[in-house]
């Protein structure tokens, strides 16, 4: 079974009890550099103790699960009851957070080499210990995951990112009446109806994404969305994204409508085949 650590000492100051999980595979060994994946839960959720405890959210046993071992730390944190990330970013106004990796991790790499990790856990308190960093959200940590994302450039913890994984995540923006997902056109729809849309959707999060796609060709994009009855609503704007990525030849994004799958449901299966793919 994965190891756990739990700690306590790092508020994001977003109103939640601190407490980040981090968790290694059952073989895990460690090299020169850490490798992360740093995961975002949804809403509804008072601690990622509870989380990991919930069938659906029980990510620390498919961590064992891929064949050769992925030499990754799983790094999650607890979020607000609204999966806010205080210091991490993700508020409504989808505001871009200041050295927001770059204040989190050193800080889990102090607190982990505190607990004597067994087996050890490289340290990743400057970003050139850090070899590559994956995001992963479900629900609505989807918008601390874009606002992590969107650091890119400005943090040098996030210029290690180099996928990211979203599980049924991709809802709206800001309160109010933007905030109603519009289809987007056909790709293949004249220029003239696509500058209407994408000017009345530019606030919207999956304009958001393509527009960060479109900068940062080189990160892996992949979106699991339940697209059925079943699923958490994000399918329109899912499937806007989806549209956008085909339209402007975004060749990085990877989007996937399951519509058997459930909204907590399609995140075990799916984490596990993006761990699978990872390299050792």
């Amino acid at each position: 079974m994965a190891t756990e650590y739990y700690l306590d000492n790092i508020d994001l100051k977003n109103g939640a009890k601190p407490l980040t999980a981090a968790c290694v595979p059952n073989g895990f060994k460690a090299g020169d550099k850490a490798n992360i994946i740093l995961f975002l839960h949804g809403t509804g959720q008072a601690s990622i103790r509870d989380y990991f405890q919930q069938p659906d959210h029980d990510l620390q046993t498919v961590l064992d699960s891929p064949n050769p071992v992925k030499h990754v730390i799983l790094i999650a944190p607890t979020l607000s009851n609204g999966a806010q990330g205080g210091n991490l970013g993700g508020d409504e106004a989808d505001t871009i957070p200041k050295n927001a990796l770059q204040w989190y991790l050193p800080l889990v790499s102090a607190e982990l080499q505190k607990q004597k990790p067994n087996p050890p856990i490289p340290e990743f308190d400057t970003s050139d210990k850090v070899g590559t960093l994956v995001l992963a959200a479900h629900s609505g940590g989807g918008k601390v995951m874009l606002a992590l994302a969107r650091t890119r450039g400005a943090d040098k913890y996030a210029d290690k990112i180099v996928e990211c994984w979203g599980f049924d995540c991709l809802y709206g923006q800001a309160n109010g009446p933007l905030s109603t997902p519009t289809p987007a056109p056909e790709p293949k729809a004249p220029q003239p109806t696509w500058t209407a849309w994408e000017s009345k959707n530019k606030a919207h999060r999956e304009m958001l994404w393509a527009n960060w796609l479109r900068d940062n060709s080189s990160v892996g994009f992949f979106l699991y969305c339940a697209s059925g009855q079943r699923g958490g609503g994000t399918a329109t704007r899912s499937s806007n994204l989806d549209k956008l990525a085909k339209r402007r030849n975004l060749t990085q994004a990877h989007l996937v409508f399951d519509p058997s799958a459930t909204h907590d449901g399609i995140i075990k299966p799916r984490f596990v085949e993006r761990l699978a793919a990872l390299s050792p």
